[in-house]
């Protein structure tokens, strides 16, 4: 694998589906060019990726992406997801913990968490999440 693979999309005025099919179709893309990232990391990767990517479109002022988008990276050592947007940094505990079975929401950024080290925080005026998942052999 060349070092720092990387796919990079817009997401600027993309709903949930336009959003989520683009999120896709990177990943797609990114897992042609690393073959050799581990099943069990792109499962990982992209259950993560597409739940915050969802979060960020459901829980948004209007049901669009603003600004930013999608860069995903692979090194030797890490699959890295970036996502950007306009808006403030939305106010989440990220150590709640997940909720009982009978719970209807919040499962998200707790199976998030799981799966990837997962970072928020301000970023060029917007919003940054960051996704990072070390990789297997």
């Amino acid at each position: 694998m060349p070092p720092d693979v990387r796919v990079r999309v817009p997401l600027d005025g993309d709903d949930a589906a336009g959003a989520l099919g683009r999120v896709h179709a990177a990943l797609t893309e990114l897992w042609r060019a690393a073959p050799d990232v581990a099943e069990v990391d792109r499962i990982a990767v992209e259950t993560a990726v597409v739940e915050v990517a969802g979060n960020v479109v459901e829980h948004g002022a209007d049901g669009l992406w603003h600004g930013g988008g999608l860069e995903v990276r692979v090194d030797a050592d890490a699959v890295v997801a970036l996502l950007d947007h306009d808006g403030p940094v939305p106010v989440i505990d990220m150590d709640a913990p997940m909720p009982g079975v009978e719970a209807e929401s919040g499962r998200g950024l707790p199976l998030t968490r799981v799966l990837v080290r997962l970072e928020l925080g301000p970023h060029d005026g917007g919003v940054r999440w960051s996704l990072t998942r070390p990789r297997h052999p």
